[in-house]
């Protein structure tokens, strides 16, 4: 990775996000739905790793001397330009889906959030080996 330390620490704190939501040993909707402490665990724990990945887009642009764009989405998409993490609609995704959280907490569907935990949390990995290779 050409880039600093402060961009690992980063990328190791998705890292320790990830590990978090994995001990919990979610099994079942059923048992994620029964528990308020478990989706609102998980709820901040994707919040935050995905404000990491928003923070380190930020700070690339910056190091490339490319402006920031409008929005965070927009940040994603100009490192997907750059060729400095693979062209996925699904990290642009994860952004809108940190949009929502922050903005709708109030109600958030617990289907999605669910949905993410069983077939999203590799996304991060694949950001997290995206800059380590870039």
């Amino acid at each position: 990775m050409k880039y600093n330390g402060i961009i690992e620490s980063k990328l190791r704190v998705i890292e320790e996000k990830l590990a978090e939501i994995q001990s919990w040993g979610i099994t079942s909707f059923d048992e994620f739905q029964k528990s308020s402490l478990l989706q609102n665990a998980c709820e901040r724990a994707l919040q935050v790793a995905i404000e990491v990945m928003i923070d380190i887009s930020e700070r690339i642009l910056a190091l490339e001397k490319v402006p920031p764009q409008n929005t965070a989405a927009e940040n994603i998409i100009q490192l997907q330009k750059l060729k400095i993490v693979q062209s996925l609609p699904e990290y642009e995704d994860m952004v809108k889906f940190r949009n929502f959280i922050v903005h709708r907490y109030e109600k958030i569907d617990l289907e999605i959030v669910y949905s993410i935990l069983m077939t999203r949390l590799s996304l991060f990995e694949s950001f997290i080996g995206d800059i380590r290779n870039s």
